[in-house]
């Protein structure tokens, strides 16, 4: 347990130095910035419609592209979760969707590898009108639709799918429905009070779906900007904006134009968006704002310098220490036993079945333990020393076959561990290493002239030895234990089909 814990302590030493490092970094060249940019504020001025637009336009797409990325992960986990129940049709998954996690998607739905939809009437409208089998044919490990309007909640949404395995060999894919709503949030946050505006733009189609401006009732509209521009552009700005959308088409990530509309000069800045093929973000700014903006932060740049560095640092700290809790989260997710932090016996059925039949080695060993009066120790010191006793006994576990072993809190204080190989020699060490261990465990609220001690039974068979069927090993295991149970508890047994 004490390797254990330098080694975890030792992780997170080299992460938080790492981060550390990172923002101290981040720190010296934001400030390096400001001089610089203090030094050239006036030669800034000069350019500085199109240097903030981009800048904010850059941004959006940044964190649109996180967000999009989100989804992606999510999806590929649940067509991970999907593949390693193995189901042997999808009539069985599609009646299981209830019990599966949850999350921010619409709907969920399968294909399966003969393009069957399993969804709603609507969806299978949908595929059927927007060939959406050919888009989930180009899954790598995800693909994602165009935005399109839902027939099931009327707004724009995306669909995302993943491929998965069934019945042995057979592909299928998951597809996950979600709200555009969640991505154009993204942008209104940046949208200010001086007329900027920012749309979702389609390099093929001209199609545009507004995020942010003034008219929060444009707010999620869909229109064509190469109609409403050439109508409103003046006429000597429409070659130029005919270059900027050559330059979208030709798959650039970025590029800006000035154009103006009504002795209003604007300038506008896409950016491509990494996880949604053909789809840019688009901002235009009016440069009068832009210029006022820059003006009144060239007065108060000194006085915040360090507020805003501050501000910033707080903030990276804050998302860095959330990633890390979200990941803490997805990894835990339907895995582990709350209490001892192992695999809960769901988990560890399926790990010690796919082991079984599909692992490259055969031989391992099974290892059924039970806490020895585990009962009394709940009744005689209390429950919260039982949970104690718990944590520490799955810790000591941990520590002497954790390396090459799946560990499970089976159920109450049972253990089951399932030991990558089959060498009894080996895995008898280990036990005794184990016993000693397990008696230095010291229960809450123990009286100083108590006498009793934690220990435990265990019960062992091997593969392929004994048998290559999980249930039945588990059986071999499990007679095993209760001959040591039988014989007073504290010590360890192979299975043996004679003395059963």
């Amino acid at each position: 347990m004490i390797k254990m814990i330098k080694k975890k302590n030792n992780e997170n030493e080299i992460n938080g130095g790492s981060f550390l490092k990172v923002m101290s970094i981040f720190l010296v060249i934001c400030s390096v910035g400001f001089v610089g940019m203090i030094l050239s504020v006036n030669a800034l001025m000069r350019e500085h419609d199109k240097e903030l637009t981009s800048q904010i336009c850059g941004l959006v797409a940044e964190k649109m592209n996180s967000s999009i990325r989100y989804m992606t992960v999510s999806v590929q986990d649940m067509a991970g979760f999907i593949s390693a129940r193995q189901y042997e049709d999808l009539d069985q998954l599609y009646s299981d969707m209830d019990e599966m996690p949850s999350g921010g998607f619409i709907s969920m739905g399968f294909v399966d590898s003969y393009g069957t939809v399993y969804g709603s009437d609507d969806e299978q409208n949908e595929f059927r009108k927007w060939s959406f089998l050919l888009t989930a044919k180009k899954a790598a490990p995800v693909s994602i639709t165009f935005p399109y309007r839902s027939s099931l909640s009327g707004q724009p949404v995306i669909t995302m799918f993943s491929r998965f395995t069934y019945g042995g060999t057979r592909r299928g894919w998951l597809y996950m429905t979600y709200p555009l709503q969640e991505i154009q949030n993204l942008a209104q946050m940046k949208n200010a009070s001086d007329g900027t505006e920012i749309w979702l733009m389609n390099a093929k189609s001209d199609n545009t779906i507004q995020c942010a401006g003034k008219n929060q009732f444009a707010i999620g509209s869909w229109a064509n900007a190469l109609v409403s521009f050439k109508k409103s552009i003046d006429e000597e700005y429409q070659d130029d904006y005919l270059e900027w959308k050559a330059s979208m088409n030709s798959g650039n990530e970025m590029d800006s134009v000035n154009y103006t509309i009504d002795d209003t000069q604007y300038t506008q800045v896409f950016s491509q968006i990494d996880y949604m093929d053909g789809w840019y973000v688009v901002v235009r700014s009016p440069s009068s704002a832009m210029s006022s903006t820059m003006g009144q932060f060239r007065t108060i740049v000194l006085l915040f310098t360090w507020f805003i560095l501050s501000a910033t640092l707080i903030m990276s700290i804050v998302t860095h220490r959330r990633d890390v809790a979200d990941r803490k989260i997805l990894e835990n997710l339907s895995i582990h036993d709350p209490i001892t932090q192992v695999m809960n016996r769901r988990a560890f059925d399926l790990a010690a079945e796919n082991y079984l039949n599909k692992g490259i080695k055969s031989d391992c060993s099974l290892l059924f333990i039970d806490v020895d009066f585990f009962k009394q120790v709940n009744d005689q010191y209390g429950h919260d020393s039982g949970d104690k006793v718990l944590v520490e006994f799955a810790a000591a576990i941990k520590e002497f076959f954790g390396e090459d072993s799946i560990i499970s809190r089976y159920g109450g204080d049972e253990f089951l561990v399932m030991v990558k190989h089959g060498d009894r020699h080996k895995v008898d060490e280990q036990l005794d290493k184990l016993r000693q261990r397990v008696h230095a465990i010291e229960p809450l609220n123990r009286p100083e002239d108590d006498t009793f001690r934690i220990s435990f039974s265990c019960g062992g068979a091997s593969s392929p030895s004994d048998s290559r069927n999980f249930d039945e090993l588990k059986t071999c295991a499990d007679r095993a234990l209760y001959l040591v149970k039988k014989k007073g508890r504290d010590g360890y047994k192979w299975y043996d089909p004679d003395e059963v």
